[in-house]
């Protein structure tokens, strides 16, 4: 086994010990054809499950979280998540949201500018995202 196999592998381990079920679910814009081009976004393909390890954003000096906070990118109350590689997020906050807990949690939207892929040997291993807590109209209920 390489050592890209033996990080996956690691990675996959820790996951399945202190990882927070999460779930994955996709949107696509629909673009109204009217004077306002109002948006829509619509479910695209099936929710998909997984685990990651959330942190809270402490923002220590040096880090790629305290430029973001210092740009006013990030705050005190957004996330941190730890995903396998493979798995797939878009950099815009209106094409993803995730839920943090199953069968019900809170919803969270990636925040653009942040998440960093890491690899080895081209193969991805897992990626840091920032998330923040979706609340107000852009929630079910």
């Amino acid at each position: 086994m390489g050592t890209n196999a033996k990080l996956v592998a690691a990675l996959n381990r820790t996951l399945e010990l202190a990882g927070t079920q999460l779930r994955i679910r996709y949107y696509s814009p629909v673009y109204d054809d009217v004077y306002d081009e109002a948006t829509d976004l619509q479910q695209s393909g099936n929710d998909l499950w997984s685990s990651g390890v959330v942190f809270p954003v402490r923002g220590q000096e040096g880090s790629n979280e305290s430029i973001l906070m210092s740009q006013g990118k990030l705050t005190d109350s957004d996330k941190k998540l730890f995903v396998n590689g493979s798995l797939t997020f878009n950099s815009s906050t209106l094409l993803v949201d995730i839920q943090l807990g199953s069968p019900t949690g809170n919803l969270y939207t990636t925040i653009p500018d942040g998440g960093i892929m890491y690899e080895t040997e081209a193969t991805p291993v897992y990626k840091k995202l920032f998330i923040r807590k979706l609340t107000g109209s852009l929630i079910d209920g």
